[in-house]
């Protein structure tokens, strides 16, 4: 039996791999998510947010799988999972590790967390050319001793730096704009 290219019926909305690809993977995010204290509702939205994540990077001409699918897709989901988690537990603004979400025609798509993502990617565009691709080269889950030789920097420590200061310059950004305190408020 040929396994099913899930990211191409992603792409192309392919009902009949999507829903063979829930019934395959979803067991294993619903048991992440309890495992770190959420629902099964909470599961399904981090699934679908997931989806809605592999969706805009492989649109991307860049992008390329290089691991399992499931492995791909499962590191996501906790990803989003941990971030949601670490937004509730602080006071402050997290950053995201996963791509801008789009809404879809499913009802479950928070429609709050798609705008403060465009606002979190809006800010990003403004930022120096040099921190926009540091942080995207993390959002893309490389290591850092990845990115210290992606960027041209001397040593993973550096990058390590250099990233938090951008992190926290973007922070600093999100939250001076109008539009944060609008979605404060919702």
């Amino acid at each position: 039996m040929q396994e099913i290219n899930y990211v191409s019926a992603i792409l192309s909305g392919d009902r009949a791999a999507l829903t063979q690809m829930y019934a395959a993977l979803f067991p294993f995010i619903r048991r992440l998510v309890k495992d770190l204290g959420g629902s099964d509702e909470d599961a399904k939205d981090v699934f679908q947010d997931a989806v809605i994540v592999v969706y805009e990077k492989a649109k991307r001409p860049d992008f390329e799988l290089t691991s399992k699918f499931s492995t791909y897709f499962y590191g996501i989901c906790n990803n989003i999972w941990r971030s949601r988690q670490q937004k509730k537990s602080a006071s402050e603004i997290t950053i995201p590790d996963h791509a801008e979400l789009i809404p879809d025609d499913s009802s479950h798509v928070d429609i709050l967390q798609i705008e403060r993502n465009k606002l979190f990617y809006k800010t990003l565009r403004l930022m120096g050319k040099n921190c926009q691709k540091l942080l995207e080269l993390f959002f893309q889950k490389l290591s850092m001793v990845e990115i210290a030789c992606e960027m041209g920097y001397a040593s993973e420590g550096y990058a390590r730096v250099q990233k938090s200061k951008c992190k926290d310059r973007l922070i600093e950004l999100v939250k001076n704009t109008a539009e944060f305190t609008e979605l404060q408020s919702a």
